[in-house]
């Protein structure tokens, strides 16, 4: 099964993110695969193809690696792309990410490569993707970005990790959470 860990969104933030993403999608003229709003989340490992049993080690993983973070907050309150704007391959909603996530990453990420999963390569960036483009991305679209620069800002309040499973289907990721740990309360 295909599993990533992430940070859950409410759905008041969901929905404002949601309403920049169709604003995105308005104003710009390129194919593109638009992540469904239920889908929003902010991804802190994708893990790929795991066996379904290697869920009871990354459990007991989880709740370590959790154990010394307190909640935290990230802010959502810009539009952006990766790798830039002249060059996209995902478009998304962000903001400053904050010394708490990038620990908790690389935190999670000293654990998986532990156990022999591959060590992650990219820095660690808290945001929302809102869509994948396909095809050439439209010429105007560093302007876009730029007019939108200073959403008004969103708040995620961090409290737990959790574990999600994605199946692929003909109409989109169907994610199924397969368990989710606090942070240190």
């Amino acid at each position: 099964m295909r599993a990533f860990f992430c940070l859950t969104i409410p759905n008041d933030v969901k929905r404002a993110i949601g309403s920049t993403a169709g604003r995105l999608r308005a104003r710009t003229q390129m194919r593109a695969s638009w992540v469904e709003q239920a889908n929003y989340h902010v991804t802190v490992r994708f893990l790929g193809e795991i066996e379904p049993a290697a869920t009871v080690d990354l459990d007991g993983i989880c709740r370590d690696v959790v154990r010394p973070f307190d909640p935290f907050e990230i802010r959502l309150d810009r539009a952006g792309a990766f790798p830039n704007a002249e060059r996209p391959r995902v478009l998304w909603v962000g903001g400053e990410t904050p010394p708490v996530f990038v620990e908790l990453v690389r935190a999670l990420n000293d654990r998986l490569t532990a156990i022999g999963f591959e060590r992650e390569r990219k820095r660690a960036v808290a945001h929302v993707t809102v869509a994948r483009i396909k095809g050439r991305p439209d010429p105007g679209l560093d302007r876009v970005l730029a007019d939108m620069d200073g959403l008004p800002p969103l708040s995620v309040q961090v409290d737990r990790i959790t574990l999600m499973e994605s199946r692929l289907t003909p109409d989109g990721a169907v994610y199924t959470p397969l368990f989710e740990r606090r942070l240190r309360a």
